[in-house]
């Protein structure tokens, strides 16, 4: 559904979106992909990826991604800024107790702009990184000129206003018939975006996420990031197609945060969100090493807390509802997937009836061979993690496992058509697992710099239950 903006924040969100836009450009020399491939499949409604992050390239500038690296928690929680990219990442199946259902998203990621920066650049943005900002308000005033120095990569100039870091957040709400989303940029070093390891604390603008513990020992892997509080707002209301919600339930002290859903604002969307888990993080491939092609030339660090609980508010144009449901969080980081070669990935983060979870992807890659080839097929590596009810996990190899598209959904946001696989058959036959995945509703799409589909899914076949499905590139 399209929504509408005002006039003043229309000019201010597309002079934030602009701006960040000619800063990646500048760094990347960006192209990003908005037409959809066409091969010889197209009789069969298919599509290939045509790569996520478009004409970005990987350099020797960033740090690499290493296999005997050991992913470390809680410390590894934080801020890499010497890798290209990084991401924190949370989804949630929501419900009311009259049964309504909600699929929400929040997201902030990294990216670092510096492609030809001398070490000296490196060694600031990591200093920034590391300043403890104490909040939102006082940060932007606080920060000194030492703390934010910044040597320019092209021009060598110092500058005290930003770190060479740029932050994007996306924040997505689907409703039965609405779907709210909202993208930020901002600057790194600034104040106004940020991650910082204890308390644990992802923000960017208003948007805010934090833990309740200030600090944590070594080891404590789970009280370093939980239990904590999801806070923001975002969206614009919509004129044509008002949202439905039954049993308007005000909020009460006993919801965290929750004056943010009386505070005065444009916004459509306000989110209070308890969050606590019941499991273990999971360090996803071998120990936090996550391959994305069979010889490994695309990978990350890549863990997960598959096993939340969500509890709070929504607000939605005025109809605040009570909900509970089931979150995942994924945190990578990498300097490997932003260039040509990644052409996007097929994700998905299932929760099933018996307790167990299942994250599988397909990555679809480009190699050297491919470049000049006519044929738009691509490489395509497939894994997946199965996670027992008690955390244990299996990593399941290539060979024994299926993700097969069954039909594909016409998404006509943006500037062309869009033919995405919607709807997928996953196999694990050693785990007795034949699942049919759906979308929870049609064209959950983020129409966003980076174009790509999020949403809600569920599931039937050996099991039942609700997840996440991201696909990129199309």
């Amino acid at each position: 559904m399209k929504n509408h903006l005002g006039s003043a924040n229309t000019t201010f969100l597309r002079f934030k979106a602009n701006t960040f836009l000619v800063l990646i450009a500048i760094c990347f020399t960006l192209s990003a992909c908005t037409e959809n491939p066409k091969d010889e499949n197209e009789t069969l409604g298919t599509s290939t990826p045509n790569g996520f992050f478009g004409n970005m390239q990987s350099s020797d500038s960033f740090t690499p991604v290493q296999r005997d690296y050991i992913v470390e928690l809680p410390r590894d929680h934080k801020c890499h800024p010497n890798f290209q990219l990084e991401w924190w990442y949370l989804t949630f199946v929501l419900s009311t107790e009259d049964g309504q259902e909600f699929g929400l998203q929040y997201t902030l990621f990294r990216f670092n702009t510096g492609l030809d920066a001398p070490q000296s650049t490196k060694a600031n943005a990591e200093k920034s990184a590391k300043v403890n900002v104490k909040s939102n308000a006082e940060s932007s005033a606080s920060h000194s000129s030492e703390d934010n120095l910044h040597t320019n990569a092209n021009s060598h100039i110092a500058r005290n206003w930003s770190n060479g870091q740029q932050w994007m957040g996306h924040a997505s709400l689907h409703t039965a018939e609405q779907h709210y989303f909202e993208e930020r940029f901002a600057s790194g070093g600034v104040g106004n975006a940020y991650v910082n390891q204890q308390p644990f604390t992802t923000v960017i603008d208003d948007w805010v996420w934090k833990a309740a513990q200030a600090e944590v020992q070594t080891g404590a892997e789970s009280e370093a990031m939980f239990p904590s509080v999801l806070t923001f707002a975002f969206g614009q209301s919509s004129t044509h197609h008002p949202v439905k919600i039954n049993g308007k339930i005000p909020a009460t002290a006993a919801d965290s945060l929750s004056e943010l859903n009386d505070a005065p604002s444009v916004s459509a969307v306000k989110v209070s969100l308890n969050l606590d888990t019941y499991g273990p993080f999971i360090k996803q491939g071998d120990n936090g090493y996550s391959k994305k092609t069979q010889d490994e030339r695309l990978r990350s660090y890549y863990y997960s807390q598959p096993f939340i609980n969500a509890k709070g508010t929504l607000n939605i144009e005025g109809n605040s509802v009570r909900v509970t449901g089931k979150g995942w969080f994924d945190h990578e980081w990498t300097s490997h997937l932003a260039n040509s070669e990644a052409m996007g990935w097929d994700w998905f983060s299932l929760h099933l009836d018996d307790g167990s979870k299942l994250m599988a992807f397909r990555m679809h890659a480009m190699n050297e061979n491919m470049k000049n080839s006519k044929s738009k097929h691509n490489e395509i590596f497939t894994t997946a993690s199965y996670i027992a009810e008690n955390g244990t996990k299996e990593t399941i190899d290539q060979a024994n496992v299926s993700i097969t598209p069954t039909a594909y959904e016409t998404i006509n946001e943006g500037e062309s058509a869009r033919s995405v696989p919607t709807a997928w058959r996953i196999q694990i036959p050693e785990k007795d697992i034949d699942l049919s995945i759906r979308p929870f509703k049609e064209s959950q799409w983020n129409n966003s710099l980076f174009p790509y589909y999020e949403g809600r899914v569920e599931i039937k076949g050996s099991h039942s239950g609700s997840g996440f499905m991201e696909l990129t590139g199309y």
